[in-house]
């Protein structure tokens, strides 16, 4: 967590253009004790206004509140480097879906006004922004003189999983029963084994795919169980052996697999919906 590094403010800089608006933040940003922040004004930006070793800033200067899009992009651009320190600036406001966006990605959300000022706007902008209590006293009052209490430890911050590991686990497992399954003696792979296997193995790959590539902790097992139901027509579907007794026979898994087909739709239509807040 960073702190000011000193108890003066930053200059008053009129706000009136983008670039102003990002050497604010970055002066800011040195305050706070990102010492060496600078802003980058021009060029692609790839989310990013004002970088440090410790932290990537982003800054708007528009009239419309942001929304959830905008912290997704500065989420996105900090790629694996997971210890940095995300801290958004506007000189408007924040939709409702982008505070609660902020709150579960531990980005700092941080209100400037055309003067110059910046307010902290949540409690990850607050953690940073608020100096430490010797740094609010005034300068010429003296220290206590009582004893004071070891400080105490800092609890250890919470190891957060990869994004992603779920279905990963999830694609390993299918994977396994892809490569096993059709070669079992109660399986008999219609048209043959190498075709079947490969079907089975699709769902899989995309789960191990997109698990690789997630970098946010969006809700998704809604998703991985429909790709899950979604595999298990392809298994009913490639076993001759469920097909060669007679037409009372062949409903139990056609049954089944309208069942996991439906439900497997329901589900991934489901989790695309926005998040309420």
């Amino acid at each position: 967590m960073a702190v000011t590094s000193e108890n003066t403010l930053p200059a008053r800089r009129q706000i009136q253009s983008w670039q102003d608006a990002e050497y604010n933040a970055a002066a800011w940003m040195r305050h706070w004790g990102y010492e060496d922040a600078r802003a980058q004004p021009g060029g692609s930006d790839g989310g990013v206004d004002v970088r440090s070793r410790r932290a990537l800033g982003q800054v708007k200067y528009q009239g419309a509140a942001v929304g959830r899009p905008e912290l997704q992009r500065l989420f996105g651009a900090r790629g694996r480097a997971m210890d940095k320190d995300l801290l958004f600036f506007t000189g408007s406001s924040y939709a409702a879906t982008a505070i609660a966006y902020a709150a579960e990605n531990g980005i700092a959300l941080f209100v400037y006004a055309l003067d110059g000022t910046t307010t902290a706007t949540n409690a990850a902008a607050r953690r940073i922004a608020t100096p430490p209590a010797a740094a609010a006293m005034p300068a010429t009052a003296p220290a206590p003189t009582r004893p004071t209490a070891p400080p105490a430890t800092p609890p250890a911050p919470r190891r957060q999983s990869r994004p992603g590991t779920g279905r990963i686990v999830l694609g390993l497992v299918l994977t396994a029963v892809a490569l096993f399954i059709p070669g079992g003696e109660a399986f008999d792979p219609r048209p043959n084994r190498t075709l079947v296997t490969l079907l089975l193995l699709v769902v899989p790959a995309v789960l191990i795919v997109s698990g690789l590539r997630e970098k946010s902790h969006r809700r998704y097992w809604p998703t991985g169980l429909g790709l899950f139901l979604l595999d298990l027509p392809v298994a009913w579907l490639g076993n001759a052996r469920l097909w060669r007794g007679d037409t009372a026979d062949d409903l139990v898994p056609a049954a089944l697999t309208v069942l996991a087909l439906t439900a497997a739709t329901v589900l991934i239509r489901w989790n695309g919906r926005p998040r309420a807040t």
